[in-house]
């Protein structure tokens, strides 16, 4: 089975070699890159051509303005030829054996999706984290749709992160034709993850952390009308979640403590902002003190 990698690609000119490199020296040769500009002004859109003209592996596709990172990675999907997709995120970078280790195990296990674990590069603190154990390194977990879909599950060694980011996954492409990502959404990872899930008859959970996750330094998001924005966009994902989870009759208070944190961070940075007076901060309080009332065992 061919894979396509879709790697989006938005001002990133200072980590794109890393990826690009790390993704073209996989011991799994059969696969394409595609490597989708959503219109980048810092010379990334450039270097994306410099690697088609020298890697008939590469592709890459231009859009002609800025869509956001949904649009882009929908994009690439619908221009596919692989039969398996798996997003890598440009700022990060995978070991050589990560396409290999993700295919074979999809394949044995029959699976629609496989998901993985991942290490994490602070490089502004210069700490690199280790988030697998040696010992347990390469272990395989066999979900059902709605095993996966109440994320997360204590009893298994993923992160809260492997189920929820599109990357450090790989699947079906016809999942993600039918599932495709909201556009103009942040926090969109977490809707798509779980429609995915729900859309397949197995899930393969493997324990290994070849994929590495790059530290984002805080950016514009958290500034000015973009707190805002993204408070709403926030609960907006929940309540996709939410509503899926429902109708699918898997238990929603799965990710209660996540949508705990989130809320109360969120809050805490439109208080820091003094942009306490808006209908945003309203609708967070009003989330916290119907948490607090609720008074769920443990939490």
């Amino acid at each position: 089975m061919k894979v396509s990698v879709i790697v989006p690609v938005c001002n990133v000119r200072d980590y794109l070699p890393q990826c690009v490199e790390s993704i073209l020296t996989q011991s799994f040769q059969n696969f394409e890159l595609l490597l989708v500009d959503d219109n980048s002004t810092d010379g990334s859109e450039q270097l994306c051509d410099q690697y088609a003209q020298t890697d008939p592996r590469v592709r890459v596709l231009h859009l002609t303005e800025h869509r956001g990172v949904s649009v882009a990675r929908n994009t690439g999907v619908k221009n596919a030829r692989g039969d398996l997709i798996s997003f890598i995120d440009s700022d990060d970078f995978v070991s050589e054996e990560y396409l290999a280790q993700m295919v074979a195990t999809l394949t044995a296990y029959q699976a629609d999706v496989v998901f993985t674990e991942y290490n994490e590069l602070d490089q502004q603190a210069g700490i690199f984290y280790f988030n697998v154990v040696s010992a347990a390194k390469g272990e395989v977990y066999e979900l059902t749709a709605q095993e996966a879909a109440a994320m997360p599950d204590e009893r298994l060694p993923f992160r809260h992160g492997c189920y929820v980011h599109p990357w450090g996954k790989l699947a079906k492409r016809e999942l993600y034709l039918q599932h495709p990502f909201i556009p103009d959404l942040y926090f969109e990872d977490g809707p798509n993850s779980l429609r995915i899930f729900l859309a397949t008859h197995k899930v393969v959970g493997l324990l290994r952390d070849d994929y590495t996750y790059r530290i984002k330094c805080p950016h514009a998001i958290t500034q000015g009308t973009k707190i805002l924005k993204g408070n709403m966009d926030l609960l907006q994902a929940f309540r996709f979640r939410a509503l899926d989870m429902l109708a699918a009759g898997v238990d929603p208070t799965s990710f209660r403590a996540e949508l705990l944190h989130n809320l109360q961070t969120d809050a805490g940075k439109l208080e820091v902002a003094n942009q306490t007076d808006c209908e945003e901060y309203r609708e967070l309080q009003w989330l916290l003190k119907l948490m607090t009332q609720a008074q769920v065992p443990g939490q």
